[in-house]
């Protein structure tokens, strides 16, 4: 039997893959047919094998994805080590219900998170209020001007020993000039606002990794939308983007405490100080949506 080589997926597109060896050469492939038959996709960020197909045209084929350590859907990532979650202080208008419940998925994968504030000129003093409301959660915070962007090294640094780095949030807010700007080249399609919505165009139209300084860098399509429960998250998820909350919930006197309106609660008497109060009332509002929807199914009334 030939040998095994092994990869990571950096691209795919209509059921062709690029997967980037560790000899540095690129290998175009497709997914051998009984991995379609235990209905798992390949993702970038999959660490695969390949081999052989005897076909000219598309020469390997995937003969087995490696246990992942994480996978998310939006975006669709595989083995993800971090996130700089990106959004504009303006045009488009924050979107901070969005900005948690990535926080939320961060905390769900075991991914380090870390948040950038684009577009910082449109309204500084904003930009300032969101970079110090969110300093308070612990997550390490870049605020991003036109002519003062976030340099490598800081980015980097920022990701420690992470080697699958991904930029991610909504469309339009210079994810993919920010990527550009890190890796020194033009490699993403910038885009704009659409006049008419009133919110980012998408130009990242697909997932592609890009190695530089022994790691792997990514922009990703953007979204307007993330839906908690769709994903399969409950209301115990909530708390694991919110780190400020969790710290001080182990003060509380019971241990199944939502922090909403149960007595001798150490989180309340936070908010406002510890605690941001608008990110407190995200907080509220997801955990007891997550909650009926669990009682909802519990009593029988959804299937």
């Amino acid at each position: 039997m030939e040998d095994k080589i092994q990869g990571v997926i950096t691209k795919g597109i209509g059921g062709t893959y690029t997967v980037g060896a560790s000899n540095g050469v690129s290998y175009l492939c497709q997914i051998r047919g009984g991995i379609r038959k235990t209905g798992l996709t390949p993702a970038v960020g999959d660490s695969v094998l390949i081999g052989e197909s005897g076909d000219p045209d598309v020469p390997y084929v995937i003969e087995k994805i490696l246990p992942r350590k994480n996978s998310l859907v939006r975006p669709p990532l595989a083995n993800v080590d971090a996130l700089i979650l990106c959004f504009a202080v303006k045009d488009p208008e924050p979107d901070l219900k969005m900005l948690d419940k990535m926080l939320i998925i961060c905390g769900k994968n075991n991914i380090k998170p870390i948040i950038c504030f684009t577009k910082c000129d449109l309204d500084s003093e904003f930009a300032q209020n969101l970079y110090d409301d969110y300093t308070k959660t612990g997550v390490l915070c870049f605020m991003s001007y036109e002519d003062n962007k976030p340099s490598v090294d800081e980015i980097f640094d920022a990701c420690g020993e992470s080697v699958l780095i991904g930029f991610a949030g909504p469309s339009g807010v210079g994810k993919s000039t920010l990527c550009n700007s890190i890796l020194g080249s033009n490699l993403m399609a910038v885009g704009d606002i659409s006049e008419r919505l009133g919110r980012g165009k998408h130009t990242t139209r697909h997932v592609e990794l890009f190695s530089y300084k022994g790691k792997f860098l990514t922009d990703t399509p953007g979204f307007t939308s993330l839906d908690l429960l769709d994903l399969g998250y409950e209301y115990r998820d909530v708390i694991l983007g919110y780190p400020e909350i969790k710290e001080l919930s182990v003060e509380c006197r019971f241990d199944d405490c939502r922090h909403i309106s149960e007595r001798d609660c150490a989180v309340k008497p936070e908010v406002g100080n510890k605690i941001g109060s608008k990110r407190y009332e995200r907080y509220k509002e997801f955990n007891e949506f997550l909650y009926s929807m669990r009682n909802n199914y519990n009593g029988g009334t959804r299937k």
